[in-house]
């Protein structure tokens, strides 16, 4: 199963973009002290990261036919949103301190933890990541 395809690279691209002016328009949310902001981005950046992963993962698994249950693209959000977090701490460029951060990216490392269980669980039931049951009908 080839892991780097067309679609999920795609995906990629669009999550750091949309990560980067995520990040962006957070810290100047959280330095303009505006809650409200705060929230409204991060729902913005919930639902358009949601339908990006569902357009790209639905497209991969139609062009290239296997079965993988999300865990790839879960995993490459997770580096990039955490990745970029800790870039802009230590560049400088964030008002959000260290703490906060750590306990987002350990509580979001455990829900992908146990993505990784379910993803490991779902491959014992695959051939080569096709689902027996399309290879055998």
């Amino acid at each position: 199963m080839k892991v780097f395809t067309l679609r999920f690279r795609q995906f990629i691209v669009v999550a750091l973009l949309l990560t980067v002016i995520f990040r962006y328009v957070l810290n100047l949310s959280i330095g303009e002290e505006s809650l409200s902001m705060v929230i409204l981005c991060a729902f913005i950046y919930f639902c358009m990261m949601f339908i990006c992963g569902w357009y790209f993962g639905k497209k991969d698994a139609t062009e290239n036919g296997f079965y993988d249950i999300g865990f790839r693209y879960h995993a490459a959000t997770y580096v990039i949103c955490v990745g970029i977090s800790y870039v802009a701490y230590y560049v400088g460029l964030n008002t959000e301190s260290l703490w906060p951060m750590t306990i987002t990216a350990l509580s979001w490392g455990i829900g992908l933890l146990v993505h990784l269980i379910l993803f490991l669980i779902e491959q014992r039931k695959t051939i080569k990541g096709y689902a027996k049951d399309e290879i055998f009908d």
